[in-house]
Parts: C-alpha cells; structure tokens; sequence
C-alpha cells in the first residue's frame, strides 16, 4: 500500500479569474489555493430546542471528540480539522464530484454518486478518487458494482479514512436526536443578523434544506411565525425532516417558484431571508471549479429576482438579508446595490459583524473571505423605509 499526497490544484475558466480578481486583488492565487482544503475548524449547530447545549457538548467530548463553542458565536460548536495521508489500495472507485467533496470530509460514500467500480465486490479494501484521479478518501465495499448500478441506493463503499480527519456526524446520537445540525458558522451569523423574534413574522425564501429557517425556529424559541419557501417538492420533504428532527415548530411550508410569491401571497412580513441558488464558490473544499463569468450574470439576475420579491412582502421598517455562499462582486455586492437603486432598501450594518467588511463602499455589509476564514459568504442586511 502507498499513500496519497493531498496537494491539488484548482483550475478556472479564465472569464472567472479575471471576474475574482477584482475582488481578491493580489490574493488570487492563495485564494483558490485554499478552496480546495478546509479552515481550521468544522462547524455544526447545538440545538437548545431539542436539548441542553452544554451537555451536548460534554457528551461529545466524553464520545472522544475534541468539541468546542466558538469565542464569539452563539449556538455554534465545532471540531478542529486536520488533514490525513490516505494509504492506497489497488482497487479504485470514482465518484462524482459533489460525492467525493462530501467523502473529503468523512462521509460514506453512497450508490447515488458512483461514477465507476468495475469488477468491485463486496468486502474489497477500495481507495476513492474524484474523476480526476485525486485521492479523497479510502474504505470498504458494501456493495458490489452489479448492486450499485443496478439499485443506485444505500452506502457503496464505508469510508474508513478521509482525507480531512472528520467523523460521520450524519450516524452519530447527537445528529439524530436533533441536538446538532451541521451547519457553516457564516450560515449561523446570517440568522444572527436577520435576529428574527418572538411574534414575527419571517419568511425565509429559499428555504431547503432548512438549515437557516431551522435555526429561525431556534432563534424564536418557536415563538415566531416562520415561513419557507421551495419550488421543489421533494426538498420541501427533506427541510420537514429536518425540522422535525431539530424540534422545530410553529412553521409553515410552501412549495411555491417564490419569486412570484409577492404575487401569490400578502404576509406582511416583519422579516425576510434571501439566500438564492448562486455559484456556491465560497462552499469549501472543493476538487473542482466549472464557473464561468456568464453563469455568474445569469444567477445574479436571478437573485435580484427573490430580492424585488422580499422588497414587496417585507413590511415598512422590516427587515430584509440577503446572503450567498460565494464570492464573486457580481452576486454580493452588485446585487446589494440594485436592492438599493431599484428597490429602494435601505442597506444598514449586517451585524454581528465576525467576518469582515464588505467591498461596498460604506462597509456595511459583511464578507468571509476563503483563506481567512475557512469558507466564502457574503451577508447584507436592508430596511423597508
């Protein structure tokens, strides 16, 4: 057995490096550098619906993991990340890439995303590789080829080894009794910042998986009247298990294109979440890059669509964030510009501010930056005069 070198290095269409570098000025290279490995820490969420959050805490570390509370963040907990050498086995399996990014980081991986096991069988030592070739991961067969691709379901190969020294926290007591939800410490401080209360009313736009309208919940101690939105059928299902599982209460699901839910609906709403489908650059760690600078303008159009939406249901003095999971000036800070100019909000400090300022130019809203802070976010937050 020979082990793998985790070195790999990210390629962009050139349309998108010209795009980021005017938004990492001189800091390109480390930039890209970084989005193809961890931050320092993994984050999830201690749910205080389902249960004490220092006992959960303490039950982790009593499990053996090495669990702490963020200095600044409430409601967020974390382990620290290192990265392994993975010994290699003769035996490959490719999985597709959003699979094997999720094996990077300790998950098993499932039928569903098997590009290729020829001639696997059950029990084989296999290693995991993106189709690129780059090492993720290592673990045993559960299923044979002729089972994977005939039934595309259930775990294919057990992950024994990741390439980040991560558990399964997906199998473990604490995930399934609700107590934690996986979940980005920028995705948190987005729901610090909309601070939804008891007796409102909050309509998160683009709800699934339910991660931030989860923690709305939580926020409200159920207390507020919280409504989501998805088009898709069967990601509104997955957000009402997660719900469920987290204790959630008081919501209301709607699977409804919420960009004409200003159309369909009169909520009245005290506040509104925007966080759109975007390019998701900032979502870490990544084995590859497929953007291009038109697939940027197309999904910032797109977003500027949910934001006129929320300008229309958000009440006089309510409140409106919009937040996204990449980086680029085209979805950040030109979209919280055209909520300004065309919709007529009121950008005001996204506060708590635990990244860093925004490019715009009155440093009101607020960035997470790759390489600083182990993933890519832009937060903005705006009033209905």
């Amino acid at each position: 057995m020979a082990s793998a070198d985790s070195q790999h290095h990210l390629r962009l269409d050139d349309s998108l490096r010209q795009s980021l570098a005017t938004v990492y000025d001189g800091r390109l290279d480390n930039v890209i550098h970084s989005l193809g490995g961890m931050g320092p820490r993994y984050y999830f969420r201690l749910n205080d619906l389902a249960g004490s959050q220092l006992d959960t805490l303490e039950s982790m570390r009593n499990g053996g993991l090495d669990a702490g509370f963020h200095e600044k963040v409430m409601d967020a907990g974390y382990l620290p990340v290192r990265e392994s050498t993975i010994l290699l086995n003769e035996m490959r399996v490719e999985a597709d890439r959003f699979a094997a990014e999720a094996v990077m980081q300790g998950a098993h991986l499932y039928a569903s995303g098997v590009r290729n096991c020829r001639k696997l069988k059950v029990g084989m030592s296999v290693t995991v590789v993106d189709r690129s070739g780059t090492v993720v991961g290592a673990g045993v067969a559960r299923q044979s080829e002729t089972s994977i691709l005939r039934y595309r379901q259930g775990i294919a190969v057990e992950i024994l080894q990741s390439r980040f020294l991560l558990p399964h926290m997906r199998e473990t007591s604490w995930y399934e009794a609700g107590l934690i939800h996986l979940q980005s410490l920028p995705a948190m401080v987005t729901c610090q910042v909309l601070d939804p209360k008891p007796d409102e009313v909050v309509v998160d736009l683009n709800c699934a998986p339910a991660g931030k309208m989860s923690y709305l919940c939580q926020l409200t101690k159920n207390n507020a009247r919280i409504i989501g939105f998805d088009r898709n059928e069967q990601k509104i299902e997955k957000a009402r298990e997660h719900l469920e599982r987290l204790r959630c209460e008081n919501y209301q699901l709607i699977t409804h294109d919420s960009r004409y839910a200003h159309l369909d609906y009169k909520f009245n709403a005290d506040k509104v979440l925007v966080d759109p489908p975007c390019t998701g650059l900032g979502v870490m760690p990544k084995l590859s890059i497929e953007t291009t600078k038109k697939g940027i303008e197309n999904l910032a159009s797109y977003q500027k669509q949910f934001m006129t939406t929320a300008a229309a249901l958000v009440k006089e003095g309510g409140t409106v964030v919009y937040s996204v999971c990449t980086v680029t000036g085209e979805e950040c800070e030109e979209v919280a510009r055209f909520a300004e100019e065309h919709l007529g909000l009121v950008k005001v400090s996204a506060d708590p501010i635990v990244g860093r300022a925004g490019l715009d130019r009155e440093k009101l809203t607020q960035r997470f930056d790759p390489e600083l802070d182990g993933a890519g976010y832009f937060i903005a937050r705006f009033v209905k005069p």
